[in-house]
């Protein structure tokens, strides 16, 4: 892989950035296009900063060995998961990648469940037996359960929960969340076909990240977008700017409308950018350093709070209280999570086999 002091294909690393986000999507500021309560506002930001938050002392843990496993992150992807989770109802059903932390806080998950299970406490639903990112709570949440090795496998499985939902004539939908990487595997087009045939009520929402781990998205696929491909089911396809939770959300809000419809599924792309490693074993040398600075200008969290603050009237102080108390939320939610018990070694084998 290139290291990081050069770029792919031969071009500056402005022009990469410029070629991978159109200049139609590209943004310094953001802001809706209808009202929004301040109450919405305040729960969103809160979510997205809680998540942000959260990774930062997460990271810090995994440095000091505390962490069970490997630890993935979704900074710089946060508008997503919380402007997709933000439309949904409550028995809607909705899967994410392992960056979808802020979507999994506004629905309701609390901090220290998701810490425990990276601590390997023995907490449900597996009791030490997975990752923190496995969160999996669909009675409670509507979270369905983490993939099986391929992230391109919620598709079909999605597209199995979203024919449940027609074949009882119930009103829901299936939101899944995924990456660019996972839009080439073969569980990607059979799942979206047999959701565009049936016409199922499901969305599939790619984060096109820039990279599939370590490789640049020009090099792992041979269109410019991932919603070039959805012309293959006869499906709708929408890109956009995944930082601007504004835009996710009116993207994404057209697509549920169509599925809860009936007319069947669609493909929403949302551009946006990793900004640490694949996991936090990565050191994203692979990654350009103008690159790198051309995304951080357009942090989800620095948009939506410089919207806060120039357009939605908010001062400073209102800002830095949601921040404190998310702070002092992750540092609560460690020290609980901390004094759960540990599985007892005698039960390793339990809940590994069906019987």
């Amino acid at each position: 892989m290139p290291d990081g002091g050069s770029a792919a294909l031969n071009v500056s690393d402005e022009r990469r950035a410029s070629r991978f986000l159109d200049p139609a999507l590209d943004r310094l500021a953001i802001r809706p296009g209808e009202p929004v309560s301040r109450a919405d506002l305040a729960r969103w930001y809160r979510a997205m900063k809680l998540a942000r938050t959260f990774e930062e002392k997460l990271a810090a843990l995994y440095r000091q060995g505390r962490i069970v496993g490997a630890v993935y992150l979704g900074t710089g992807q946060e508008a997503i998961s919380t402007g997709v989770v933000s439309l949904l109802r409550k028995d809607d059903y909705f899967s994410t990648v392992a960056r979808g932390l802020a979507g999994w806080f506004l629905r309701g998950v609390e901090p220290r469940d998701v810490f425990a299970r990276w601590f390997g406490k023995d907490v449900p639903p597996s009791h030490g037996r997975e990752l923190g990112l496995f969160v999996a709570d669909l009675p409670n949440f509507g979270i369905a359960p983490y993939h099986n090795g391929s992230m391109a496998s919620w598709i079909p499985a999605g597209a199995g929960f979203a024919l449940a939902f027609k074949y009882r004539k119930q009103p829901r939908v299936y939101v899944a969340l995924t990456g660019d990487g996972a839009t080439s595997p073969g569980d990607f087009y059979e799942g979206l076909n047999f959701a565009a045939i049936h016409k199922l009520p499901m969305v599939v929402v790619v984060e096109n990240n820039c990279y599939a781990y370590s490789t640049p998205i020009e090099q792992q696929m041979p269109v410019k977008n991932v919603a070039d491909r959805a012309p293959a089911f006869n499906i709708p396809g929408a890109i956009g700017f995944g930082n601007d939770i504004f835009e996710v959300r009116r993207l994404v809000e057209a697509a549920i409308e169509r599925a809860r419809r009936g007319d069947g599924p669609s493909l929403v792309e949302l551009k946006t950018f990793r900004r640490r490693g694949h996991g936090e074993h990565d050191d994203m040398g692979y990654v350009p350093r103008d690159l790198r600075e051309f995304w951080e200008r357009r942090d989800p969290i620095r948009l939506f709070t410089e919207y806060l603050v120039d357009g939605g009237g908010w001062s400073q102080a209102e800002i830095d209280a949601i921040d404190h108390e998310c702070a002092a939320v992750v540092e609560r939610a460690v020290d609980e999570a901390a004094a759960l018990p540990d599985p007892n070694p005698e039960t390793v084998t339990r809940r590994l086999f069906a019987d």
